[in-house]
């Protein structure tokens, strides 16, 4: 049967094979013939995308050439001082400068009587302008009348009523060639003459080129249009309506025989039009031609394919019959063979796949069962059908069907919600239980949860509904979820315990919180009342020491109490450093330090002591170690310092103290030293040892009377190590001596050796400042930064920098670099560069961030006072480059010694309400040969300021704690003060008060720098100097609040 079949299709295929030849080279003919006039088509719709798209782009063009110029006027208006209009001859200087600076031609102005104003002198011809001087109230932009031949644009822009000479300037104008205005746009046709580009005014009058291309010979392209043919769709009318609307176009038609298409648009700014025009004709000649040769390409081809048909088609034949006479037996028996065993299979195949079906179906009725011991009722619902079944109930719940009923889902578990879920959770129910919600919540959490109060018959009680999707082991990852199988389950029980839990938390963090704050106020306040007569003790002391004729017991009384004081002020440094610690505020820095510097600070400190004492002290180095780390030094130094000290302390006399450095371990730029510590002291028992650490805490109490310790040395010691994800440990015996071993893990250091012409930058000294609105690029820079030792701080606003800057100018510790990016919201990086100057004066070097050309704010930035550039992403080798590069510039056209004034005979005001630190902080600036008048509270100070005349005062040194008006208060009066120096005049800040909370709010009430108690002369002297010097220079030294 099938050889028959084989056979009848070899008969169809000899009859079709020549239709199919003739239907291929006939189809080749006619797709040929409609392909041309669909290509010409095709070919229209190109050439109007491309007409728009390159009418709209000269037009941009020619409106930002415009535009340009409007701004250049508007930029040289900005610029306009009174100084220019002093004079004639100064209007004039300004406008040459003007066309210096932007070629502005012809660049003038007019007065309300119509007068001219040009670089060389005045005209009356004001006629000739198309603009109305006299109302003119936006820029506008016209030809000049007698340009016929060459036409003139002009440009005039309104300007604010300027006095000049007993007259008023009321706008401003410049004329520029059209020729020149449209140098670099090209408006040519192309070299085979099928396109060609013109501008136009409203009334169709050419401004450029010929009209049409060439085809009219007038110079107006609307008269020109009224003999032309235009196509369906397209008429004279519409064009017209477009040129006066000002209204792009485009118009069809034929001209002398021509078919021709123009794009029209109007230019910006202007009631000119710009017209795109192309000659369809000639593109239909060359498309005509092209699609002849295509044609006889494709007959050609068709008839080489109908020969190669044919001769296939017979070979087929031939083969076909020689070869289906042999296969008709064996197919005969191959179909027989096969259609049994297909029976034979799916018979089998139907009997497994009931077998497992049934398996399965026995499987999840007993695994549903066993899951659902734990639910007070259990669901099986259909999404698509909204249908559900009960498969489990405890009847604890009335409800109008029973186990195995189906019953309508939203409408059953909505009543439910409305009967007896608590109304506060009702809403949140009933969104839980809709279709989508289930269908979203169980894609995105596997199991979908809700947790709400009920209430049953009066009692409350907190159930759970949790929802799991049910997927076949055939379903792809993708398909909709259809089933879902649901419960209900009671956690009355554990929610309630869970929220007494929650409860108890919320309120031990609150109470934790607010001892936390007590006990900051306490700090801050011991602090201040210890600081303020620790003051006078050590300013007294000072003031007597200096005394020439003092005997030397005196002398050593006098040192006993200087060194016991001392020692006091650092038991309050102690207790500051370890409530830092506590509450988080302390920072470990990362910048580049020498190694051996270190270790001859902490030995010359201990040995010292040890001399002292009768102590044997020693220092050893075990192995190779770098002379640079980067790490936080000043911290490396305290935990030295603090171990070796009580070491120290408590070592009886001709005993040993041994510090022992050995480095561990080095991998991947990193360093592990250990630091041992130990000595042959009076050691500390077991017992104690688990409590070394702990605040506050000795071994006896004769210990703390007997060695004056404070307890807290060790903790805070602890602290430290533990930030800088250290380990310390200890090992001790009663009477034989401690040990201390500290390892910590340092950063290496990449410190290369400066040549001798070159300026020296030490990491490890510096500190910068990076401003910039990307936290992103913030964490690289610190990142950055900090690999190469260099201690960063880092804001996200130029108003924070500011702000940055100002404490550190007011601690008297500027920042030796500030790095901030070009362009953030609110205030610009040169904005912010300058408002920095303004506060801080040339202390920083500011450099620019930035990953934009800076060309063109080179000037302004250079004028704001930022000193170089660099480009983004930041490297610190780029800039420790740059900033080597500003310090060099500044050395050789500055002095590197900051400006500073005698202070002999400087007049200042001290508010202080303690008799004696007044006494002993007249007798300091008396030193210095300054006259001094105190004020023995704020209220005083502003009296006494407010009463004399300006510029009576040249610093005044307030106390911030004082009665009836404390100093912020007193500050802030002063300067809120109608008169020249209450702004200009130095407030200095001498107070006990030492966080830095306290330090922004000097600042922000108007002081200039915030010296902490005990005062040191010489820094107080520095700071007079320097703050005398600036008030003296500047107009204003604080901008008004």
């Amino acid at each position: 049967m099938e050889t028959k079949k084989r056979i009848g299709i070899v008969s169809i295929a000899t009859i079709v094979a020549p239709i199919i030849v003739i239907i291929l080279v006939l189809g080749t003919i006619f797709t040929g013939r409609h392909a041309s006039g669909d290509t010409e088509k095709a070919v229209r719709n190109v050439t109007l995308l491309f007409m728009n798209e390159l009418a709209n782009r000269r037009e941009q063009v020619v409106a930002s050439k415009l535009n340009g110029y409007i701004n250049d006027l508007d930029v040289a208006v900005g610029l306009l001082s009174k100084e220019d209009l002093a004079s004639t001859a100064s209007l004039q200087s300004y406008q040459l400068r003007m066309k210096q600076l932007y070629g502005l031609e012809k660049f003038a102005f007019v007065d309300t009587a119509g007068l001219i104003y040009t670089s060389r002198g005045t005209r009356t011809d004001i006629d000739l302008y198309n603009f109305d001087y006299r109302t003119l109230a936006k820029s506008e932009i016209s030809l000049k009348k007698n340009s016929e031949e060459k036409k003139t644009v002009v440009i005039a822009v309104p300007v604010d009523r300027l006095a000049f000479n007993g007259r008023v300037l009321v706008v401003c104008f410049m004329e520029i060639d059209m020729n020149r205005m449209l140098e670099g746009i090209s408006l040519e046709s192309d070299r085979q003459g099928i396109t060609f580009c013109n501008i136009y005014s409203k009334a169709g009058n050419s401004l450029t080129n010929l009209v049409l291309g060439g085809l009219a010979s007038g110079d107006n392209l609307l008269a020109a249009m009224e003999k032309a043919s235009f196509e369906k769709g397209f008429s004279m009318e519409k064009m017209r309506s477009d040129f006066a609307n000002h209204e792009a176009g485009v118009v069809s038609f034929e001209y002398n025989g021509i078919r021709e298409t123009m794009y029209y648009v109007p230019i910006h700014s202007t009631d000119w039009m710009l017209t795109y025009l192309i000659r369809e004709s000639v593109i239909s000649e060359q498309i005509g031609s092209i699609s002849e040769d295509i044609l006889e390409r494709s007959l050609l081809l068709s008839g080489i394919i109908a020969l190669v048909l044919l001769t296939v088609f017979l070979f087929l034949f031939m083969q076909i019959r020689r070869t289906s006479q042999l296969k008709l037996e064996k197919e005969v028996a191959d179909a027989e063979s096969r259609i049994k065993q297909e029976k034979l299979e799916e018979q089998l195949a139907l009997q497994q796949k009931l077998v497992e079906e049934e398996r399965k179906r026995n499987e999840q009725r007993n695994m549903i069962t066993a899951l659902a011991s734990d639910y007070r009722s259990v669901y099986y619902l259909n999404l698509d059908t909204g249908m559900a079944i009960c498969y489990r109930k405890d009847g604890s719940v009335p409800a109008p069907f029973k186990e195995g009923d189906e019953i309508g889902y939203l409408e059953s578990f909505s009543t439910y919600a409305e009967k007896f879920v608590a109304p506060e959770f009702r809403e949140k129910f009933l969104a839980f239980i809709q279709p989508e919600n289930v269908r979203a919540g169980v894609a995105k959490n596997k199991i979908y949860t809700l947790r709400y109060l009920a209430n049953h018959g009066g009692k409350e009680s907190y159930e759970m509904l949790r929802m799991a999707g049910v997927h076949n082991a055939g379903d792809a990852p993708d398909v909709p979820l259809r089933i879902v199988g649901l419960g209900f389950s009671d956690i009355d029980e554990e929610m309630r315990d869970s929220l007494a839990k929650s409860q108890a938390l919320s309120d031990a963090l609150k109470t934790a919180e607010e001892a936390s704050k007590a006990k900051t106020i306490f700090l801050s306040n011991m602090s201040h009342e210890i600081r303020t007569p620790m003051n006078a003790i050590i300013g007294l002391d000072s003031l007597a020491l200096h005394e020439p004729e003092i005997s030397s017991k005196t002398r050593g009384y006098l040192e006993k109490i200087g060194s016991s004081a001392e020692h006091l002020l650092s038991l309050i440094n102690e207790i500051l450093d370890m409530s830092r610690i506590e509450s988080g505020r302390t920072k470990i820095n990362s910048e580049e330090f020498s190694f051996p510097k270190l270790l001859e600070q902490v030995n010359t400190i201990i040995d010292d002591q040890s001399r002292t004492k009768g102590l044997n002290y020693s220092c050893h180095v075990a192995g190779s170690l770098d002379d640079y780390y980067v790490g936080d030094v000043t911290k490396i130094r305290q935990i030295l310092i603090n171990i070796l000290g009580n070491a120290v302390k408590f070592t009886p006399k001709g005993g040993n103290i041994d510090l022992n450095v050995e480095k561990i371990a080095a991998f991947d730029n990193k360093s592990t030293l250990v630091f041992k510590i130990s000595d042959t002291g009076i050691g500390i028992s077991k017992e104690f040892l688990p409590k070394i650490f702990d605040t506050f805490t000795q071994e006896n109490a004769t210990t703390a009377f007997e060695y004056g310790s404070s307890g807290l040395g060790m903790a805070i010691t602890k602290g430290i190590v533990d930030m800088m994800n250290g380990k310390i440990d200890v090992e001790s015996e009663k009477g034989k001596g401690t040990t201390f071993c500290v390892t910590l893990t340092l950063n290496d250091s990449m410190r290369k050796q400066a040549t001798d012409d070159e300026i020296e930058i030490h990491p490890s000294e510096m500190s910068v400042l990076v401003v910039d609105d990307d936290e992103i690029a913030l964490g690289h820079a610190k990142l950055v930064l900090g690999k190469a030792g260099i201690l960063t701080d880092t804001v996200l606003t130029g108003k924070e920098a500011v702000e940055m800057a100002k404490l550190r100018h007011a601690r008297r510790e500027p920042y030796n670099l500030i790095v901030i990016d070009w362009q953030m919201p609110e205030m610009n990086g040169i904005e912010t560069a300058r408002e920095i100057r303004k506060v801080t004066g040339d202390e920083s070097a500011i450099i620019i961030l930035t990953a934009y050309n800076w060309d063109d704010i080179l000037d302004e930035a250079l004028a704001a006072g930022v000193d170089c550039f660099i480009s983004k992403p930041l490297f610190s080798g780029i800039l420790l480059d740059e900033f080597k590069n500003a310090l060099r510039r500044k050395k050789e056209h500055t002095s590197l010694a900051k400006n500073k004034v005698e202070l002999a005979g400087k007049r200042v005001l001290l508010a202080e309400d303690m008799d004696v630190n007044a006494q002993i902080m007249m007798e300091v600036l008396k030193m210095r040969d300054l006259q001094v008048e105190l004020a023995v509270n704020g209220r005083e100070a502003l009296e006494m300021f407010r009463d004399h005349p300006e510029s009576y005062y040249d610093a005044i040194l307030m106390d911030v704690r004082m009665p009836e008006m404390d100093g912020l208060e007193a500050t802030a009066a002063i300067r809120k003060l109608d008169r020249d120096d209450a702004k200009k005049v130095p407030i200095i800040a001498l107070t006990a008060n030492a966080f830095d909370e306290d330090v922004q709010r000097s600042l922000q009430v108007g002081m200039n720098a915030h010296l902490s108690k005990p005062i040191n002369p010489d820094h107080l002297y520095q700071t007079l100097e320097e703050m005398i010097w600036t008030a003296e220079n500047r107009k204003c030294l604080f901008p008004e609040i």
